[in-house]
Parts: structure tokens; sequence; C-alpha cells
């Protein structure tokens, strides 16, 4: 996204961001205790597999994103890393055997019991906010409408936090940062370390990605902005 059409997303932006801005500063719901976490260690493991969850908890990733699983396993793999002292996300989308309603997160609220959920979809983020879930909602960055459409269902649905894809178009970071009060995660294309380095400095809270090298990676984030104190204190 370039030229003339980011410029015509980031004056779109603006003029939807404007009425929202204040009702997300007051009602945004976040966990401080996994945005703190996040901050000491912005780079969050995506885990696709066995093989990748045991990498990731011999890791120091201190926010981990199950993006697969069914109905049967999906609680003992959010314990698994909840005894680890780890914050977990079930990307609920893609949990096979699991309704995505109100009954489905009622029931992995009670049972798995995970930090919260990620979800594209505006309906499961309001339900999971009734679980008292965190939330993450996904937006796929795919074209100038696609942009708006994934802002305007933010600013409707309020998720605590969320998730952009592809990550590595920091220059649409760093407009969606400035121009809206969420957190925001950039995922997706992320492979190497310059990657998380630019969707950092374009504002992004994190990274979120499935190659296990950049698990390792030290670059926490020491001093937050006002907007970030504002969310997670400075203790």
């Amino acid at each position: 996204m370039r030229g003339p059409a980011r410029l015509r997303t980031a004056a779109a932006l603006s003029a939807l961001s404007e009425d929202g801005r204040g009702l997300l500063r007051q009602e945004m719901i976040v966990s401080q205790a996994w945005l703190s976490g996040l901050r000491r260690r912005p780079v969050i493991a995506a885990i696709r597999d066995e093989d990748g969850l045991r990498m990731a908890l011999d890791s120091p990733a201190t926010v981990l994103f199950l993006l697969s699983g069914n109905l049967m396993n999906i609680a003992q793999l959010v314990h698994r890393v909840e005894r680890e002292g780890r914050f977990v996300f079930v990307h609920i989308d893609l949990i096979d055997g699991l309704a995505k309603d109100q009954h489905g997160l009622r029931w992995l609220s009670e049972n798995a019991r995970p930090t919260g959920i990620i979800s594209t979809r505006g309906s499961v983020i309001s339900a999971a906010r009734t679980q008292n879930l965190s939330t993450i909602q996904r937006v796929f960055l795919l074209d100038s409408q696609s942009v708006l459409t994934g802002v305007e269902l933010a600013h409707n649905v309020r998720p605590d936090v969320v998730e952009v894809l592809p990550g590595i178009l920091p220059g649409v970071i760093a407009d969606l940062v400035r121009r809206n009060e969420w957190p925001l995660i950039a995922g997706g294309l992320i492979t190497s370390a310059e990657h998380c380095r630019d969707a950092l400095r374009a504002g992004a809270w994190g990274v979120s990605t499935s190659d296990p090298r950049l698990w390792h990676l030290d670059i926490g984030l020491t001093e937050p902005s006002a907007s970030r104190k504002s969310l997670i204190g400075t203790g």
C-alpha cells in the first residue's frame, strides 16, 4: 500500500477515528499484566504444532498465541502454557470442534481459562468480552478498503488489542497507531529481527511470529510511550 492509496487510507482513518477516540480511551479494557509482559518481551510466539509449543516454552517469550487445536486438547494446551507462567491467547476461529458463539466462549472461559482469544469476527470479540476474556481482533491489510473496514469494526466492537497482518508495513502501522487509541500488534510475514524492529519503531506494542529464531530476541520496550504508560503504568 503506497503513494495515493496510503494517503487516502490515512485521510479516511483520521475522519473515522475522531468520533470514537474518546470512547475508546474511556472504555477499552486491557489486561495490565500481559501488556506489561509484552513491553518487556514484545516478540510473541505464534504456535501451530506440538514442536512449536515445546520450543516456545523453552524460549523467553512471555506471550503465546495458539493457532491450532481442537475441543479435546485446547484446555490441556492452555494449561501447559500457564503452568510455565506465560500468557496465552487462543485463536478461536482455528480451533476445531469449538463453537464460535457465546456457548463455546463460555466453555473456553470455564474449562481452559486462557488469558484471552483472537478472532477476525466482531461477534466473537463482543461475546468474549462478556466472559471476561481479553480480546485481540485480527485485521488483514489487503488494501485500503480492508484497512478501513477493519478499523470500523474495531471501533464498533472495541477489542482490547488489534493485530494487523501482514506486519511488514511500518508506514501503515504508524498511521494506525497515530490515529487510534488501541494497542496494536503486528503479525504475519515477520521473518527477521529487522521486521520486528521496524514494527516496534512504527509504534506496535508487539510482533507475533511463528519463527522460533525470533522468540529469543531481546528488544524490550523499556521506555513506553505516554499512551502505553496510561494503560500499563510505569511500575
